[in-house]
């Protein structure tokens, strides 16, 4: 009977150990006028894929093109969804053109360290479009996807050793 007691808890260590989120260590927020500015000109991904059929969902804020995109895809493949928002560093104000759709959620963006290759993470309150939760790499700005897409695309076309 012990030992019964014994396997019951040790399986149920490990599968708590094992949905642990390793995902990313949780960092500390930063103010709104750095959100609000780290926020723009940047791809925000929910996963870095390791295969070509991964499906990664991408948000992009450029203002200087009049809006944004949303990206559902994978590496090669997907479909997109044009929008405009507003921001104050606390909240993200959605036009969805395509439904007609308006969308206000707060976000927060925060210094992490990983996964890799991030080191920050954004975190919608209510997303409009996929998940909550992204990431991104503060060094990264751009008005395009290109960089993104160069980056996938080297990071799976690499020969395997």
């Amino acid at each position: 009977m012990r030992s019964s007691l014994l396997l019951v808890v040790a399986c149920a260590l490990i599968t708590v150990a094992g949905c642990r989120s390793d995902r990313a260590t949780r960092g500390h927020a930063v103010t709104a006028a750095e959100a609000s500015a780290l926020l723009i000109d940047r791809n925000w991904v929910d996963v870095w894929p390791t295969d070509k059929d991964d499906r990664l969902h991408v948000y992009r804020f450029v203002p200087s093109m009049g809006g944004g995109v949303y990206h559902d895809r994978t590496v090669f493949q997907g479909q997109f969804e044009l929008f405009t928002f507003t921001d104050d560093g606390r909240e993200i104000e959605f036009d969805l053109p395509h439904n007609a759709e308006q969308v206000t959620t707060g976000y927060r963006i925060e210094r992490v360290d990983g996964p890799a290759p991030f080191d920050l993470q954004l975190t919608l309150e209510l997303s409009p479009r996929g998940p909550r939760v992204y990431y991104g790499i503060a060094a990264e700005t751009g008005h395009t996807l290109t960089e993104l897409d160069a980056q996938l695309a080297r990071a799976l076309t690499r020969p395997r050793r």
